[in-house]
C-alpha cells in the first residue's frame, strides 16, 4: 500500500510535469510562429506601398507622355497646314 502511495503521486507529478514542459514549448513555437508572421505582414505591407507609389508615378508619367503626343499632333498638324498653304502658294513661282 506504502509503494501505491509513493508510486502514484510520483506518475501523476511526472506527467503533469511532461504536460507543462510541453505547455511550455508550445508557446514557444506559437511566439515564434508570431514573430515570423510579423515580419511576413510588415514586409507584404512595405511592398504595397512600393507598389502603390510605383503606381502612381507611372500614371502621372503616362498622363505626361499624353500631354506630349497631343502637343506633338497639333504641331505637327498645323506645320502640315502651313505646308499645304505654301505649296498652294508657290504652284505660280518661277522655277
Amino acid at each position: 500500500m506504502k509503494r501505491y502511495k509513493i508510486m502514484v503521486p510520483l506518475i501523476l507529478g511526472l506527467f503533469i510535469w511532461q504536460g507543462i514542459a510541453d505547455a511550455a514549448s508550445i508557446s514557444t513555437r506559437v511566439r515564434v510562429l508570431e514573430g515570423k508572421v510579423a515580419k511576413q505582414n510588415k514586409m507584404i505591407k512595405n511592398s504595397l506601398k512600393s507598389l502603390q507609389s510605383r503606381e502612381t508615378k507611372i500614371e502621372k508619367n503616362l498622363i505626361k507622355i499624353k500631354e506630349l503626343e497631343s502637343k506633338v499632333d497639333r504641331v505637327l498638324y498645323k506645320k502640315g497646314k502651313k505646308n499645304r498653304l505654301e505649296r498652294a502658294d508657290k504652284r505660280y513661282a518661277f522655277p
